[in-house]
């Protein structure tokens, strides 16, 4: 798979699992140790991530090795994928998580708002083998916090 390719995929599995991590806490209404967080959100990712390939997999079916998708197959990805995952940031910013793990979480968050907006802005450019990954900075962040399998 391309580089390009690879990056907004595993940036959109990141942001909807961490998302979804998140979110599975806050429809719990309790507040979880870092250990427990980490865990569920893990876990959670794990598993989530073949619901989002269920999204992404169909529109890169039909590409070749090294086609890039068409830009009607981009904006279709950006399409579908932005719009939830700008929902469940606003689910994760309601979050009553960990203490210790707050200005990472909140730091995370606003780097994937950031990167959101930029693949909204261009969403070409977020498939472009050229420039910088948007999602490069929230990845890292999100393995410092220790969501690894949210980075995948």
């Amino acid at each position: 798979m391309r580089r390009s390719t690879t990056y907004f995929t595993a940036t959109v599995l990141t942001l909807g699992l961490t998302a979804a991590g998140f979110a599975g806490v806050a429809a719990a209404g309790e507040q979880l140790t870092p250990k427990e967080f980490l865990k569920q959100g893990n876990a959670i990712c794990k598993t989530a991530n073949k619901d989002i390939s269920a999204v992404v997999d169909p529109i890169f079916a039909g590409l070749g090795r090294n086609e890039q998708p068409s830009p009607e197959q981009i904006a279709a990805i950006v399409a579908g994928a932005v719009p939830i995952y700008r929902g469940a940031l606003s689910e994760i910013e309601a979050l009553a998580g960990p203490a210790s793990l707050e200005k990472k979480v909140a730091k995370a968050l606003d780097q994937y708002t950031a990167a959101l907006d930029a693949v909204e802005a261009d969403p070409q450019a977020a498939f472009s083998r050229a420039g910088p990954d948007p999602f490069a900075k929230p990845n890292k962040t999100a393995r410092k916090l220790g969501l690894k399998q949210c980075t995948q």
